[in-house]
């Protein structure tokens, strides 16, 4: 069975972005259950993927953010490879939405927290930023203020989750 030859080419495309992501993901799953030092993204103290990644903004409740983000581009590619949801673009969007708001934030931490970059966390948000870009056209059917809705929604969620995170992460 060939599920590739039906897909149209955004699908595609996210499902190679999301390959991509999926991969940097996996490695700083890897990295993050290391235990011997080095890696092939660090660049010094300035841009380091093994001192973000064994923060303590690292993880939320024991489970590295890494797999949660692993989980994220698994979860969008099965979509757009399946599209076994009735509004699949939508569900894709506000997915990415969330993820992208709660990603920014670690974005701020890595710069005036920590003082050190991740070259992999930031190239994951490049490719959610690129899977935004080609499932919001996708949303034709339908009316513009439903979507939108979705978006803050999802934005929304992702604001209060950050707060939450943030909190717990410091806090415990």
């Amino acid at each position: 069975m060939r599920l590739s030859s039906g897909l149209a080419k955004t699908d595609k495309a996210i499902m190679v972005l999301c390959a991509s992501g999926a991969a940097f993901m996996g490695y700083l799953v890897y990295l993050h259950f290391k235990t011997s030092p080095g890696t092939i993204c660090d660049f010094g103290a300035g841009f380091s993927c093994e001192i973000v990644n064994k923060s303590v903004y690292s993880e939320l409740f024991g489970i590295p953010l890494s797999i949660m983000g692993l989980t994220y581009f698994l979860g969008v590619g099965y979509l757009a490879l399946t599209k076994h949801l009735p509004h699949t673009y939508r569900t894709i969007l506000a997915l990415t939405a969330f993820s992208l708001v709660f990603s920014l934030h670690l974005t701020y931490v890595e710069f005036f927290v920590l003082g050190s970059v991740c070259v992999f966390c930031e190239a994951s948000k490049l490719v959610m930023f690129a899977i935004l870009g080609l499932s919001a056209p996708q949303l034709k059917y339908g009316k513009v203020s439903t979507h939108l809705h979705w978006v803050a929604g999802a934005v929304i969620a992702g604001l209060l989750f950050t707060g939450a995170a943030s909190y717990l992460q410091t806090a415990l």
